[in-house]
């Protein structure tokens, strides 16, 4: 690749870097309502509000701080929960905050995507534009913006298991001597990325599994000395997340946040399998997001399924030839995926999260995107190999910008759940307690509210996983009020419901239902 090609193609990756920045921040120069809607989404609330009841001196509580929950991801929450902290719990000036934590975490992640996609190319083209191109992609694509912005854990998350497989990188490189000081760096950092979300659990077995292979078979270590090596790093990752997990067992009686429990009681076996392919495909192109509703088509199924597949196996095997440590840092990281792979195609349920998911992938699917890419188009042009792939990574971000910019014209993105919360703040006094399926937005700008879905309230997931509706525990609750998306009005035809509550609100346009308890004066 000429100097020139180079050089067009860094600025062009710069300016889509410096529009991503302003992006991110935009909702924070525009103030409300952008602020309020723009990025954070309706589970992102959720966290929100357990970070400001922590903040305030609730604990990690919703509803007023009347139901303890640990159905949230303990770093980011705590996290958050800063610029709460820091206003006193007011609830538009902590946004500023999130925001501004967000849009940091992300470019944290442009850094630690480039020395990731730096080391692991570095065999086959030390050209700094490469790493770059992979950074720049992923932090401009349009899902993994809004995933890195969602005032969920997904974009610090992403940073910390890139973190912990770079430090594991050096470990392995280093070898006989890596000291204690570099092994228990790893076992911390493989501890905080479980605190950033607890599916880091297949990380941390995946990279057990690479390092004792690796002392055994290329440092010809025993067992015994395998054993006595890996002590020091297991013991801190163990210290890092014990205080969660004991925190869990003790209190809610299993060491899996109750959101996880919520989500996959509905889950069939392999229901979320069809919709892998498309989601690997637009993490590792994603320049080229697949609509939810073409996702499991089978003919889109069966062609991102190949696409995706190849791209991955070339570049594995494209390590694997190359040689190095680095190799197994990517086989880590292939194996952590198929851990996630496996749980949310086969046990788990909210499809429509999928690709929230698996966004911790989306650096190993760009970076092997782009290292198949170098080699396949230099074999194909061998002659004009430099403007063929400058043009392409040029149209890559001119494509990305433009989605992007497409979500701020009006009326394109909508958050979907203001309508509930403007109603019930026109027709609800603060004091009336409310409840709802899905209570991330309405129970953040409404304290008294009340979760029905069990994600983040443990008598409503007992009441689901007992009698499998929360029908009864409604009529018994103190909550005046049912505000949700428009199907919350066919409730009042469920199992003599109608008897407590009547119908007030049945809009399907507007997408809202409300009810409300009986003997309540209008």
């Amino acid at each position: 690749m000429t100097r020139l090609n180079e050089r067009s193609l860094l600025w062009a990756i710069g300016i889509a870097i410096v529009a991503a920045i302003a992006y991110r921040l935009w909702p924070v120069a525009a103030g409300m309502p952008a602020l309020a809607q723009f990025f954070v989404t309706e589970d992102g609330y959720l966290m929100l509000t357990v970070a400001r009841n922590f903040a305030i001196g609730l604990g990690l509580s919703v509803s007023e701080g009347t139901i303890p929950t640990n159905g949230v991801q303990p770093l980011a929450t705590f996290l958050y929960s800063i610029p709460y902290a820091l206003t006193g719990g007011d609830k538009v000036a902590g946004l500023f905050g999130v925001h501004l934590i967000m849009a940091a975490a992300a470019l944290a992640g442009l850094f630690a995507v480039r020395a990731f996609a730096a080391r692991v190319m570095a065999a086959q083209d030390t050209a700094p534009v490469w790493p770059w191109m992979v950074a720049g992609l992923w932090f401009t694509g349009p899902l993994l913006v809004n995933h890195s912005m969602n005032a969920l854990e997904t974009g610090l998350y992403t940073v910390l298991v890139l973190l912990a497989l770079l430090q594991f990188g050096r470990v392995l490189a280093r070898g006989a001597a890596a000291g204690q000081g570099d092994l228990l760096l790893a076992g911390f950092l493989f501890g905080l990325a479980f605190l950033g979300r607890v599916d880091a659990v297949f990380l941390i077995f995946a990279a057990l599994a690479v390092w004792i292979l690796h002392a055994l078979t290329v440092q010809r270590l025993g067992p015994g000395a395998v054993a006595r090596r890996l002590f020091g790093p297991a013991l801190v990752c163990l210290l890092v997340v014990a205080p969660w997990l004991v925190h869990n067992q003790l209190i809610f009686g299993s060491i899996v946040p109750i959101s996880g429990t919520a989500q996959s009681m509905t889950a069939g076996l392999g229901q979320n399998l069809p919709r892998i392919p498309a989601i690997l495909f637009e993490h590792a192109l994603p320049m080229l997001p697949i609509p939810g509703t073409m996702q499991i088509q089978p003919a889109v199924t069966v062609a991102t399924g190949v696409v995706a597949s190849a791209i991955l196996i070339t570049f594995l095997v494209q390590c694997w030839r190359r040689g190095g440590t680095v190799r197994l840092v990517v086989l880590t990281y292939l194996l952590f995926g198929v851990g996630l792979v496996a749980y949310y195609g086969l046990f788990f349920g909210a499809a429509h999260f999928l690709s929230r998911y698996l966004a911790p992938l989306a650096p190993l699917m760009i970076c092997a995107t782009v290292s198949v890419m170098l080699d396949l188009i230099r074999w194909l042009f061998p002659a004009r190999a430099g403007v063929v792939l400058s043009g392409m990574g040029i149209a890559a971000l001119l494509l990305v910008a433009g989605l992007n910019a497409r979500l701020l014209l009006p009326g394109v993105k909508d958050q979907g759940h203001f309508q509930v919360v403007g109603w019930v703040a026109e027709n609800v006094p603060d004091e009336v307690w409310v409840g709802a399926v899905q209570t991330g937005t309405l129970g953040y700008w409404h304290d008294r509210t009340v979760n029905l879905d069990g994600k983040v309230n443990p008598e409503a997931l007992t009441a689901r996983r007992e009698q499998g509706h929360v029908l009864d525990y409604v009529a018994a609750s103190g909550i005046d009020y049912l505000a949700d998306w428009h199907g919350i009005a066919d409730w009042i035809n469920r199992e003599g419901f109608g008897a407590s509550f009547e119908l007030v609100v049945a809009d399907p346009v507007a997408n809202l239902g409300v009810l409300r308890r009986r003997g309540i004066a209008d």
